[in-house]
């Protein structure tokens, strides 16, 4: 009987850890983003097509790469991190061959591994294409499969709705 009980309290201990980690990563209440939701943010990112980019711009007058994502995001009524260190721990990781419209692409293009650009899908297989606001060229969309980018992904994520 007591080895019964000791196993049944363990296995509650196990069961709570685990919901304890699932809750560290997916914030309470939280979702994914519908269709719909998806196709409006990705319309108001297009918006921005060739403006300039600034270091902090969140407007047409000069935009970064996670003020375009910020942007877009809250011309939609939606709540998002501002900087792309937080954004980039918003959402649950998800592999390349997993990707969808309105997944977030996180690139390290100075120090390796050390996030310092984001980009949000906005075309899906085959030729997965992301708009960001690039640092020569401003608020534009690329093809990812291009070795330049490519090789400089640290993650994808799927974004949580709050």
């Amino acid at each position: 009987m007591c080895k019964r009980f000791l196993a049944l309290c363990l296995l509650v201990i196990l069961v709570d850890s685990c919901s304890f980690v699932k809750r560290m990563f997916h914030k309470p209440g939280s979702s994914y983003y519908s269709a719909k939701e998806i196709k409006a943010i990705l319309k108001e990112a297009r918006k921005y097509k060739g403006v300039p980019y600034r270091t902090g711009g969140m407007d047409t007058k000069g935009m970064d790469c996670s003020g375009l994502l910020f942007k877009a995001y809250s011309s939609n009524d939606f709540s998002i991190p501002r900087v792309s260190a937080d954004q980039a721990k918003f959402g649950e990781e998800i592999r390349l061959q997993d990707i969808q419209l309105g997944d977030w692409v996180f690139f390290a293009t100075g120090k390796v591994g050390l996030i310092n650009h984001v980009g949000l899908i906005t075309k899906e297989k085959p030729s997965i294409s992301f708009i960001h606001a690039s640092t020569s060229y401003g608020v534009r969309e690329d093809l990812l499969f291009q070795r330049f980018w490519l090789e400089r992904i640290v993650k994808i994520i799927r974004p949580y709705k709050n």
